[in-house]
């Protein structure tokens, strides 16, 4: 089974080609299945690309086009699903789909199972078929769109080895009896669920360089923290493009008297005054000096 001689993969926007799909994976015993989400760029998270694998292709559903319900009638119904540390695949697929897999198997599970040295897919690959895996798109934005060509190759390429390398560890894990103790691991990382965001205002006590602070900065980084969570789910930013921790402690540390001393601070840039300039002066205000 070659899979790495595929051609480019095909992008799934619209119901009919989502349908063609369904009806091709109904043939396939064994399916690689990988996702893409856009946590690096939004407050609330949410799965932005389904990258899937055969023996012959590769596909690229785009679930903000089309809804993916009929894909999920096929992968849930007990065929084998290949994903790599699929921990936080399962937990993404279940808040936004409630898609269980009854039989999954993880290929970095079963890799440290066997004692490989490197666990990463990209390491795998490299010792399996000596080709590196292009690292340029790791941080894309998955929701915005149109997708670009080289988006949509590199995303692919996350599934696209995925099904000669559970061959070669599933073979190797039965050949050293270690088979079924695997299959109990991947039974557990299938089972596991989704963890609701939940804010906690105290989080700021958990920053390098807190315990440091004197009274007057801890109620200042408190406030900050607090501040810089409202801001970013009204926004749907993630918190650290709202403004970087490391902006607030020395905010805390300094406590900038006037506005001259606040554009000193490192970190403190136009963009960070636009968006908590006026939590910023509160915070400080707040405090007895």
């Amino acid at each position: 089974m070659k899979t790495h001689a595929k051609g480019a993969p095909a992008l799934v926007s619209e119901p009919g080609a989502l349908r063609a799909l369904a009806d091709k994976l109904r043939a396939e015993p064994v399916v690689a299945f990988d996702t893409e989400s856009n946590s690096f760029h939004a407050y609330r998270e949410r799965v932005c690309l389904l990258q899937l694998s055969t023996r012959d292709a590769d596909y690229i559903l785009d679930p903000l086009a089309v809804d993916p319900s009929p894909l999920g009638e096929v992968l849930c119904d007990g065929r084998e699903l290949v994903l790599h540390g699929a921990d936080y695949d399962v937990r993404c697929l279940k808040r936004e789909y409630g898609w269980k897999f009854p039989r999954l198997f993880d290929t970095m599970a079963a890799a440290r199972r066997l004692g490989r040295p490197g666990l990463s897919l990209s390491a795998l690959v490299e010792a399996r078929f000596g080709e590196r895996l292009a690292k340029e798109h790791q941080r894309s934005d998955w929701g915005r769109r149109p997708l670009t060509a080289e988006q949509l190759r590199y995303a692919a390429l996350d599934t696209h080895y995925l099904l000669e390398l559970h061959a070669e560890l599933s073979a190797e894990l039965a050949e050293r009896g270690l088979l079924e103790e695997a299959r109990r691991e991947f039974d557990r990382i299938a089972a596991v669920e989704p963890r609701p965001k939940v804010f906690d205002p105290e989080g700021w006590r958990k920053l390098k360089g807190s315990r440091e602070l004197g009274p007057e900065g801890r109620q200042v980084l408190r406030a900050l923290y607090v501040a810089r969570e409202e801001r970013a789910s009204a926004a749907d930013r993630p918190p650290f493009k709202v403004m970087a921790e490391s902006a607030m402690l020395e905010i805390a540390r300094r406590l900038p008297r006037g506005p001259e001393d606040l554009a000193r601070v490192p970190g403190v840039t136009p963009h960070v005054l636009r968006k908590m300039g006026a939590a910023i002066e509160a915070a400080l205000g707040a405090v007895k000096r």
